[in-house]
């Protein structure tokens, strides 16, 4: 056999060895997250939001102050374009792909910016970082990123003012 060939089947060989790490990896992280619950879905006679951006980017929902651990349950699992609306009683996220789903006023702990997270490093406070709880003793952080700096300011501002003063805190 050529020498070519055997380089070929080698490479080929190490390439699928590294998608089968990386496939069991992924199906390692969704059997210790089995517990979590999807988010809730979107309520009926959800209404008029008070602002709404579309062709965001969502990056990632990771355990809170663990910007490496990334949530898989879905639609969490993976990064897309989404269009986000900020309502009285919470926020709506539908992502490509996935279905859309409701983070309730009362799950909002904080709204801050971020510069990285995984899969994703922009510039200073480039990120809008949303911590909620997916349950209520297990809360998260999801990470928007909005090119355009004025549309992110409206974004952050409309999301801190639908926090109560009360959980309000800023994330550093």
């Amino acid at each position: 056999m050529p020498a070519w060939l055997w380089i070929s089947l080698c490479i080929i060989a190490i390439c699928g060895t590294f998608i089968g790490l990386l496939w069991l990896g992924w199906r390692h992280r969704q059997r210790q997250q089995h517990a979590l619950p999807e988010p809730a879905t979107l309520p009926a006679g959800l209404g008029e939001p008070t602002f709404a951006i579309d062709d965001i980017h969502y990056v990632a929902t990771t355990e809170i102050e663990r910007a490496l651990e990334r949530i898989t349950v879905k639609p969490l699992g993976f990064l897309g374009r989404a269009d986000l609306e900020v309502h009285p009683s919470g926020i709506a996220v539908g992502i490509t792909g996935e279905r859309a789903f409701f983070i309730p006023t009362a799950d909002l702990i904080a709204v801050g910016r971020a510069q990285a997270t995984i899969d994703r490093a922009v510039e200073r406070d480039g990120l809008i970082n949303l911590r909620w709880q997916l349950t209520p003793d297990f809360p998260v952080d999801s990470f928007f990123r909005v090119v355009d700096p004025a549309q992110r300011r409206e974004l952050f501002d409309a999301i801190d003012s639908l926090i109560s003063a009360s959980t309000s805190q800023e994330l550093v």
